[in-house]
């Protein structure tokens, strides 16, 4: 009887893992290279159909929104695809060098989260307006060393640092109750953050380890994110 009974415990725990099990849903991302009057955007797409921007797609590079409602396009363990990276774009004289504008594939993670006031995710798909209160992440790999580019709240950065700029996520379509269509841009207009401005940090190791400020630089972009 006890090992019946085991035997059923085991199951249960195993079916709860299994239903617990994190899940994605694979979308479309469009990476522009100018803005809408045409003035060159610091991150870039690869341009790879040669049109001034390019899309990314589950059938080339990892793009989908994880189960927590964040945003990631991935593109390391493969050499074909890349973003157009300009890191070190200096909000004055100040900052130090950084790695030069660049294609970049190695380690390369792109990834953009939406938060309510107590620093909670709020998924892509429940923002049906706009949430001015995202953060965005870009991990690049340049001469064996990995930097991490990061614009969002001030309690979000990954070490205590200056104010970086905010990023904004609007919805452009609902469906059946959920948006799956979104634009990600900078944050223009919060009062309390800097806007286009971002930080730079260095990996003072490998990767699980901590990160170190190197400076501020300006940042601007325009994607856009599709379901599916």
């Amino acid at each position: 009887m006890r090992s019946k009974t085991l035997s059923l415990i085991l199951l249960a725990a195993a079916a709860s893992a299994f239903a617990a099990k994190p899940t994605s849903v694979n979308v479309t991302a469009v990476i522009h290279d100018t803005d809408a009057s045409g003035t060159p955007l610091l991150l870039r797409s690869d341009d790879y159909n040669g049109s001034g921007q390019a899309t990314y797609s589950p059938a080339n590079v990892p793009s989908y929104i994880f189960s927590d409602g964040r945003y990631f396009l991935r593109l390391y363990g493969q050499s074909v695809r890349t973003l157009n990276i300009t890191p070190n774009d200096p909000i004055n004289g100040s900052q130090p060098m950084a790695p030069p504008p660049g294609y970049y594939w190695q380690n390369v993670e792109l990834a953009v989260g939406c938060y309510d006031q107590n620093l909670n995710v709020v998924p892509f798909q429940n923002i049906l307006t706009s949430s001015g209160n995202c953060k965005m992440i870009v991990d690049f790999g340049y001469n064996g060393t990995e930097y991490k580019i990061v614009m969002g709240p001030t309690a979000s950065l990954p070490v205590p640092g200056p104010a970086a700029g905010l990023v904004t996520v609007t919805c452009n379509t609902v469906n059946g109750g959920q948006c799956v269509n979104w634009t990600i841009a900078p944050n223009l207009t919060a009062a309390s953050n800097p806007p286009n401005v971002s930080n730079l940090y260095v990996y003072t190791g490998n990767h699980r380890t901590p990160l170190a400020l190197v400076g501020q630089y300006h940042q601007t972009f325009r994607i856009d994110v599709t379901n599916p």
